[in-house]
């Protein structure tokens, strides 16, 4: 082939301008990952002088629980007391009780005359002791129940590992916007501009799906999970002793399997696009794609108790439901439309 059909054949090439070798592809990779990477070492820094104030966030819902927890035995043990439960201090009822007294003493203590001689030194006296008053049941029932539980820490460097791991933590989700336009910034260059308006209407729609589903949890499914869970410490009277790296794992991966888990409508339009499903499939087989998301709850949900099941399978299937509206009303285009215009084409 001469120089020239080649020259020729080159400028046919609409991506001539845009084809970047691997060696540049690896290049804007380091780049873009050297730049995320500073961009958390910073939110990490931050992160670490919030350490104490996230730490106390995330172990809110415990403490609050165990402070329930602790109440209710107080009260339960004052009730005990101020019924006169045989079992335990009659603290509250009228008692009659024989004492014997000096008659001299008690004569000199009355202002009345010395006792005649021949009289008895010692006299014996019937007195009856009056009811004590709520505060000093509510102090019996106190020292009878064990001190409020707290999270506690079972080794030296518990303590220090969990204020760090919560900080990474927290560091990820300051810079994950970073992190996520970084990322972005490397993944658009080989997108068509009719892709990149994809990503741009579905990547905050996802988003907010994902941080529904962790606020559902932070701040209605764990107190009432923690809540029921140590109901059944009472049942059984067995008093607990949280650990504080246990409740951190919990505490964390529980609302992230929500957040996940919220991505169901999404997950179902990107399948109707791909024309892997249909929505005439989805509406057939919604018995077993319930069932199927049931199951996928069992091994979702972070804790075994009723509360958080029912609290992740329900909204499921709601999302489930409304991934079907949202495949309807956003069909799948046809064949022809899927191919770019050659204006878009050139502006990779």
């Amino acid at each position: 082939m001469s120089s020239r059909s080649k020259e020729a054949d080159f400028s046919d090439d609409l991506f001539s301008d845009t084809r970047m070798s691997f060696g540049d592809h690896i290049e804007a990779l380091r780049t873009h990952m050297w730049r995320a990477l500073i961009g958390f070492v910073v939110a990490l820094v931050f992160s670490l002088l919030l350490g104490r104030p996230l730490v106390e966030f995330i172990a809110r819902p415990v403490d609050n629980a165990l402070e329930k927890f602790h109440s209710r035995r107080v009260e339960e043990v004052s009730k005990q007391l101020d019924g006169g439960d045989p079992n335990l201090t009659h603290a509250n009822l009228a008692r009659d009780m024989e004492v014997t007294i000096n008659h001299k003493q008690l004569a000199e203590a009355l202002g009345l005359k010395a006792p005649a001689p021949g009289q008895p030194e010692w006299i014996d006296l019937s007195l009856r002791i009056k009811p004590v008053d709520m505060a000093v049941v509510l102090a019996e029932a106190e020292r009878k129940v064990v001190r409020p539980a707290t999270l506690s820490t079972l080794t030296v460097t518990e303590a220090f590992v969990v204020y760090f791991k919560v900080s990474v933590y927290c560091g990820i989700v300051l810079a994950s916007p970073w992190i996520f336009y970084q990322l972005w910034m490397f993944v658009a260059a080989g997108l068509y501009p009719h892709e990149k308006r994809y990503v741009n209407v579905y990547l905050p729609f996802s988003l907010g799906l994902f941080l529904a589903g962790v606020f559902l949890c932070e701040f209605l499914v764990l107190p009432k999970a923690v809540d029921y869970l140590l109901s059944f410490n009472d049942w059984m009277g067995v008093e607990p002793n949280l650990r504080l790296s246990d409740w951190l794992t919990f505490a964390i991966v529980t609302p992230l399997m929500f957040g996940l888990s919220f991505q169901t409508p999404l997950v179902m339009l990107f399948l109707n696009r791909l024309g892997l499903v249909s929505v005439d499939m989805y509406t057939k087989h919604r018995r077993m794609a319930l069932f199927a998301l049931a199951c996928v709850a069992v091994i979702l949900s972070a804790s075994p108790d009723a509360i958080s099941y029912l609290s992740l399978v329900i909204p499921m299937w709601a999302l489930y439901e409304f991934g079907i509206v949202l495949c309807r009303f956003m069909p799948r285009p046809e064949a022809a439309g899927d191919v770019p215009e050659e204006d878009e084409m050139v502006e990779v």
